[in-house]
Order: C-alpha cells, then structure tokens, then sequence
C-alpha cells in the first residue's frame, strides 16, 4: 500500500521519538532518477510506528524490526517518487485551488476549523505552509496516477465471483450451533444436602415446563457463572461446550427442557434456544465479500506490475 502524506495530528509536536534507535537519520537511503531521498527522511515517514514498536518490542529484536521498518518505509517513498515522475512526465498539475480545499478540509476535520491552532501545530513540527502545501500536492497527484493505474482497472466479472466460490466453497461452511441456557446448582457435600438439591432441581424443572420464563428463574436460582444472565450462552458448536452437556444440545429440540443432568459436583437445566443446521453460506450472502477480496488481489497485482514498470522506465539506486 503506497503511503498517504501524513496529516497533522492535534498534540503532536515532534516528528522524531526520543528513544534512541540505531537507524542513522543522516545520508542517502535512496535515489529516483535526481531526486535523493534521505535516511532522515525514511525515519520521518515512520514516526507514526515507532511508539508502537518501541511498546511492543526491545534489544536485539527492537533493532531487527526497526530495519524492516526502515527497509518498507524506504520503499514506499521510492515507489512514491516514482509514481511522481510518472505523474510529471504526463504533464499532470495539481491546482493550488485544489491544495487549499483539501487544505480546508484537514483543519476542518482535525481542528474544528480552528485555523490557528493548524498553523502553530505547523509551527511545532517545523514545517511551513508552503511545505504541507507540497505535501498536499503529492498526495493527491499520487492518489490521481494510483486511481488511474490501478484502481479503474481491477474489474471483477460475475463469473470470476461465482468461479471463486465454487473453488472455495469449504470455506463458506456453517457448522451446526446451538444457542442455549443452563440453571446450574451445586449438589453440596452430603448425601442429605444432595438429596435437596435434587428435589429442587425437579420443582424449578416442573415450574418451567409450566411455562415459567427461562431467563427470569435462572437468574433467581442458578448457582453458576451466567445467573445474571438468566443463565444464556453465545451461539456455541455442540462439540465446544462441555462434555456432559454434549449429547443433550445436541438432540434437545429448540425450546424444549432438558432433564435434570448430574455431575459429581452439579445439577444441570438445559433449554436449547435456537439451532442453525451445518450448510454453506448461500452465494448471495457472500457475493459482495468475494468480490473485494478479488478486487483487492487484482489491485496488488496491477500496482506491483506498474511499479515494476516504472522502475525499469527510471534510474533507481538503494543504499545501505
């Protein structure tokens, strides 16, 4: 993905991380044609990903991802300076009128329309109007040459939809689930308190065949996890749920209950909510889906093709 010019971001005043880094910010990193791209600016391009990994890593591995931070953001602003000199090369310009719309619509975005606040968050990271202004430009020259070069022409036919599914279809199986709720109760230590227990798991059993609310007992009776509740758990494949439940969710009827099942240490009442049948995904429910997948690969391949172009068409060098 080419990178967008970064927008100023509200409380930013440096473009640099203060923790130290073994990546030089001095010489070249690059070269199009006679445009020099400097490891400086390499670095500054990836300001916004170096909190996290300075977060996320340290040492010896901080280092190695530095440098393929380094070595992506590198190629990035290669293929972005050479996609400018192809953009210059058709003679494309970018009216100032444009520059300061989009302009317009950064500070009001960003800013609430305070153009003040803009100019001295300009100010902090050390960049004149007239820079940004720049940068605004190349954004969107580059945006222009990718919609032309590569995102008018990702066409998807019907048929290559309807060919990945086929070929794919696996991947839009629906195994079997179950929606269900459970009333559990501790059995207790003694055969006398268990004796109890048992006698009450019958009469709340009784109640809800009677037509007391499932949701409403649980929460007044249940001893386990989901009282509060009303005892419901998440659509769940029966083979994921725990083994002495197993055989009961998965030939329960919806909205029927279950019997009392018994553990060493609970007593179980299951109601079954809802089941939905194994099958796959109808074509019309994963159309759309299938269709920017397809178009995202077909848009990867035609830019990778067009940078390879224009790399052969200009004079690029990489430094180490």
């Amino acid at each position: 993905m080419l990178m967008a010019a970064p927008f100023l971001v509200l409380g930013q005043t440096g473009l640099l991380p203060q923790k130290p880094t073994s990546i030089e910010i001095d010489g070249y990193a690059a070269k199009v044609n006679d445009k020099v791209i400097t490891r400086g600016e390499v670095r500054e391009a990836m300001a916004p990903v170096l909190p996290e990994l300075y977060r996320q890593f340290q040492g010896a591995e901080l280092e190695a991802e530095l440098e393929k931070a380094f070595i992506r953001t590198r190629n990035e602003l290669v293929e972005r300076a050479l996609i400018m000199e192809a953009f210059t090369a058709k003679g494309g310009q970018i009216p100032d009128q444009y520059v300061n719309d989009e302009i317009k619509r950064v500070i009001n975005a960003q800013f609430k329309g305070d153009e003040a606040l803009f100019e001295q968050v300009l100010a902090e990271q050390k960049k004149t109007r007239a820079e940004y202004m720049e940068m605004i430009r190349e954004q969107m020259a580059v945006g222009m040459m990718v919609n032309e070069e590569v995102s008018r022409r990702a066409r998807i036919t019907p048929q290559q939809v309807r060919e990945e599914y086929e070929q794919n279809k696996d991947m839009y199986f629906i195994p079997e689930k179950v929606k269900y709720s459970v009333i559990v109760l501790n059995k207790g230590n003694t055969p006398e308190d268990q004796a109890i227990k048992k006698e009450e798991a019958a009469k709340i059993r009784q109640r809800l065949v009677d037509g007391a609310d499932f949701g409403e007992t649980a929460k007044e009776v249940s001893e386990g996890s989901r009282a509060a509740d009303g005892g419901a758990f998440p659509w769940m494949q029966p083979k994921d749920v725990r083994t002495e439940l197993r055989e009961t969710l998965r030939t329960l009827p919806a909205g029927e209950i279950s019997g009392i099942i018994e553990t060493d240490t609970q007593l179980y009442l299951v109601k079954v909510e809802a089941r939905r049948q194994p099958g796959y995904k109808d074509f019309d429910e994963v159309r759309k889906d299938i269709k920017a997948a397809l178009t995202a690969k077909e848009r990867a391949r035609l830019r990778e093709r067009w940078i390879d172009r224009l790399k052969e068409d200009n004079y690029v060098i990489l430094y180490d």
